[in-house]
């Protein structure tokens, strides 16, 4: 991923963000589920930006939105923990990541929000994810 690919889904994130009144934190991951760009808002909490890194790295470990490993851990105890030990970073089961794949359904990244209600965190991250997509 190029940089000026990952400030424009930046850049798409926060408007979103700044059109419903919410103040976040975003974050760009590739498709090995490094970091690529991380901001915070004017406003946004300070523990915002390391949240929505989590966020974002858990998309892309998962392959899957970071609200959705919820349903995992609850179908399968356990196993968040053996997943968690195996990646070798915090997998969050907290709304406002999105994962980002291509048309054949390989993860190119992802994008995550945190600052706001999940579903708003969210909601950001999906526009940021729509231009990702638009441009891939």
């Amino acid at each position: 991923m190029k940089l000026d690919l990952a400030q424009q889904i930046l850049a798409a994130a926060i408007a979103h963000a700044e059109s419903i009144g919410v103040r976040l934190s975003i974050s760009v991951a590739d498709d090995r589920g490094h970091e690529v760009l991380t901001a915070r808002m004017d406003g946004a909490p300070w523990f915002t930006p390391h949240i929505a890194r989590t966020k974002a790295k858990t998309c892309v470990a998962m392959g899957m939105d970071s609200k959705d490993v919820g349903g995992l851990g609850q179908a399968h105890p356990g196993l968040l923990e053996v997943i968690q030990e195996q990646v070798g970073h915090t997998v969050t089961i907290l709304g406002g990541g999105v994962v980002v794949k291509d048309a054949g359904g390989a993860v190119l990244g992802a994008v995550a929000g945190s600052g706001a209600h999940p579903d708003e965190d969210a909601a950001a991250a999906s526009a940021g994810a729509a231009l990702w997509r638009e441009n891939s």
